[in-house]
């Protein structure tokens, strides 16, 4: 027995969600690619021509490129588990509830089965005494 589908938009939104968690993820592995390569000395040249002459070292040693790509890796990690989770929970909620509205379901169809049962009983055999008099 299945029960019909409700809820739509919330289905369509738990999907957008979990579509929106792997772009961002996937966003965020290319940018902390692209920040590793920056970092690298092969890079360095380029931008530290308009870098103050402080920053420059920092720069050409890419330390600070690496760390910054792990930082950006990790929040998008974050982002992505955020986001993939609500869509998830979404899923989850609509699932608990189909499954909660077939199961009174079914529960109502064995009530009225028995109350059927009960019914047919009642007037089929008769009374005890009537089983004698035959």
């Amino acid at each position: 027995m299945t029960v019909p589908k409700r809820f739509g938009v919330l289905r369509l939104v738990g999907w957008i969600l979990k579509i929106f968690a792997w772009i961002v993820l996937v966003v965020a592995i290319l940018a902390a690619i692209a920040a590793g390569v920056a970092g690298s000395g092969a890079l360095a040249g380029l931008f530290s021509a308009n870098l103050p002459p402080d920053l420059a070292p920092a720069l050409e040693s890419g330390a600070g490129a690496i760390l910054a790509g792990i930082g950006v890796l990790l929040i998008g990690v974050l982002y992505f588990l955020l986001l993939y989770a609500s869509g998830e929970s979404l899923h989850l909620q609509l699932a608990l509830e189909e499954n909660t509205r077939l199961t009174a379901a079914l529960l109502l169809r064995m009530h009225q089965e028995s109350q059927q049962d009960n019914r047919a009983g009642y007037g089929s055999t008769g009374f005890e005494t009537e089983r004698f008099e035959r």
